[in-house]
């Protein structure tokens, strides 16, 4: 639905104006991709201002409608409203999160309040809840079939989350509870990156002495490249320092390393999150309060597949108790290795390097050596491949797709016979202005009613490697690019009607299952056998092949408790029913970690200051969703193991169709058990991870 004219107010100049806005209009466009080549960051506001006028519009002449309410006129109106909006909105925030640059932060900042206005407007909208509500109550009689029936109910409890069904006094006070909630994530998520930007380490040839080549080529690449020739840079985020503190033998160096990328968020400086944390999560006690929920981690699971915190909590100290056990006697390992370098005291910044020569030894595995099998091509070549095993797709690569920056590579997904399913956007590596982790996002969901195809996104931060040399990753960076590509496929495969029920628009604690299970095949040995090749085209020894698969259970006591006790801080964080005046975040995390008996030397994979995950991702009271999908992930592949061939083509077909392509037409326990056949319990999640 194009924008009409009556909602275009303004001069003919201002109408010269939007003509020449990219954004603005048809995209005429290979496969109708945002026109990435002629946009500029002062395109954005004025294409958020005319669709966020006409979604108004839209969304009125419902709520307005003088016709008694019925699917077509009220539910299906609304899924066809906004798709304006939709589009300059996809187009943007794929590139607020990949490119953050000060523009491009300008705009995020002056359309964050613009946009929650909207939400609120359209959510809390009386005329318009009326009408969803007088269907919901009579949806036994309309005679809908089973995926309207779900958008009813979806659509519905939408809006009661939102707040619709409250008193005038509360739904004002909801609207300006998210409206300040918006800002605070966007404050939050620059304030991370400027600081990320900031803990840049530049560090001299003596302490990088010993670091395998691939980093320090890279680093003093990237030196170069920031001004300071002859020393050797290393970015404060993840795929810089843990490659930096497995290897590096420089104790001082790895802790500068450590600091870095730890203290994100957490320095004397205009960058500290504490405020922002604190105003937060009193903004969701307040918001849960109104909304009838005892805590914030309530009203969020009530909608997810756990339902309870408590049920949240159960797998994870379920899984955290054994982890605990195994990483203290990982501990000792440790310390007794450090103690023969005269370290008596093992510290964070230690763990990793120690940890690998454990490895070393037991499994006769050098991380240098591996990564000379794992260079990036490969890896992808044996993802598209697993990919074409199972599902019968194939991915080809299009050079005539604008894009949004520099080494973002586009491929069109096939099916087995030729037929195009959609656009895959790879943006792998680090750059300076990307925010730090990894994610999917969709540009455009599939959907038969307005017959869109799917464009999805995936983002790394794989260092990238000096000119002329390849790209080496780590097995742990591998498994991302698969997890990733494992939403991705979840996005473009789904076979949903309407846009909202589409790909990964499903509960938290079941998103993660569809990427998590695909991760499982890039460890298969006749994958990496295929595609894990040195530079000579040689591929891996068997013996380190072998070696590398034995030693994938190794260090889990560490990284589980890690992941762990993110999570569990995570849900008691939102538990909270009140939060002092003197509240302190950092303090706060330090009495938590010690009272779970966390040790120091591990401490959490995401601190608070850091944890955009929850302060600016959307998964608040709900990190425990990884733990709650890999006991599906392992359970689910175990079906695979079970056929004696992981890649049984009957099997594929029915996670493809009873996971990948159902999207939220049906509640996801439903689509886990047409696949498997039962829920699964924690014992595969504890196997998977050698702790049972």
């Amino acid at each position: 639905m194009g924008i009409s004219p009556s909602s275009v107010a303004g001069s003919t100049p201002a109408r010269a104006e939007q003509s020449a806005n990219p954004l603005i209009g048809a995209w005429n466009t290979p496969d109708g991709v945002p026109p990435y080549d002629r946009i500029k960051p002062e395109h954005y506001e004025p294409a958020f201002d005319l669709a966020i006028s006409a979604a108004r519009e839209q969304n009125q002449r419902i709520a307005n409608d003088p016709a008694a309410p019925t699917f077509e006129n009220t539910i299906e109106a609304m899924e066809r409203s906004g798709r304006e909006l939709s589009r300059v909105a996809s187009t943007f925030f794929t590139v607020a999160s990949a490119d953050a640059t000060a523009a491009n932060q300008a705009v995020q900042k002056a359309i964050a309040p613009k946009l929650a206005r909207l939400s609120n407007e359209t959510m809390l909208n009386q005329a318009l809840f009326q009408r969803v509500d007088a269907l919901y109550s009579k949806r036994a009689e309309l005679g809908l079939n089973a995926e309207q029936a779900r958008l009813l109910e979806q659509t519905h409890k939408r809006f009661v989350r939102a707040g619709a069904a409250l008193s005038a006094d509360a739904r004002t006070r909801v609207a300006a509870i998210n409206e300040e909630m918006a800002n605070l994530g966007v404050q939050f998520g620059q304030k991370l990156l400027a600081d990320q930007k900031a803990n840049d380490v530049f560090l001299s040839a003596a302490e990088v002495e010993g670091l395998p080549a691939d980093q320090t080529s890279a680093a003093a690449a990237a030196a170069t490249a920031a001004g300071q020739a002859g020393q050797y840079l290393f970015p404060a985020t993840r795929s810089a320092a843990e490659p930096f503190l497995t290897a590096a033998p420089n104790r001082a160096a790895r802790e500068k390393i450590w600091r870095a990328f730890s203290f994100r968020g957490d320095n004397a400086n205009a960058n500290n999150t504490s405020a922002e944390i604190k105003r937060l999560v009193e903004l969701r006690i307040e918001r849960a309060k109104l909304m009838g929920a005892a805590t914030h981690a309530d009203f969020v699971l009530s909608d997810a597949m756990a339902k309870t915190p408590a049920a949240a909590m159960d797998l994870l100290m379920g899984v955290y108790t054994p982890a605990l056990v195994r990483a203290n006697e990982e501990l000792a390992d440790i310390q007794a290795l450090a103690a023969k370098d005269g370290i008596t005291d093992v510290q964070p910044w230690d763990w990793r390097y120690y940890a690998e020569q454990v490895r070393s030894q037991r499994f006769a595995l050098d991380e240098a050596q591996v990564k000379q099998y794992m260079p990036l091509d490969g890896i992808v070549e044996a993802m598209f491949e697993t990919t074409q095993k199972l599902f019968g797709l194939t991915a080809h690569e299009r050079t005539d797709i604008p894009v949004y920056a520099d080494g973002v590579r586009v491929f069109e997904i096939r099916e087995a016979d030729g037929r195009k399913v959609g656009l895959f956007y790879a943006d792998w590596f680090a750059r300076p202005t990307k925010r730090p982790g990894a994610w999917m996002n969709s540009i455009r969901v599939p959907n038969g009613l307005l017959g869109e195809t799917p464009i999805v996104v995936n983002n790394q931060n794989i260092t990238p490697p000096a000119a002329g040399e390849r790209a080496l990753i780590s097995l742990d960076e591998a498994q991302t690019l698969f997890h990733e590509f494992g939403h991705g496929l979840h996005g473009m495969l789904s076979k949903a009607y309407f846009p909202s029920l589409s790909g990964t628009a499903v509960a938290r604690d079941f998103v993660e299952f569809p990427s998590q299970v695909y991760e499982h095949w890039i460890t298969e040995p006749t994958i990496l056998q295929a595609h894990a090749r040195n530079a000579a085209g040689e591929p891996m020894p068997k013996a380190m092949l072998e070696s590398l698969l034995n030693a994938q259970t190794f260090n889990q006591g560490f990284s589980t408790i890690q992941q762990l006790s993110s999570a569990i801080l995570d849900m008691r964080l939102h538990q909270l029913t009140e939060l002092p005046a003197d509240f302190d975040a950092g303090k706060w995390e330090t009495e938590q970690l010690r009272e779970l008996g966390v040790p120091e030397q591990i401490g959490m994979r995401h601190r608070l200051p850091h944890f955009s995950h929850i302060f600016d991702g959307g998964y608040s009271a709900s990190y425990y969703a990884y733990t709650w999908a890999e006991a599906m992930d392992a359970d689910g592949f175990d079906a695979f193991k079970e056929t004696g061939n992981v890649f049984d083509p009957e099997l594929a077909a029915k996670l493809r169709r009873e996971v990948y392509e159902v999207g939220n037409t049906r509640d996801p326990a439903e689509s886990y058990k047409a696949f498997r056949g039962r829920m699964p319990s924690a014992d595969a999640l504890l196997r998977n991870r050698g702790l049972k």
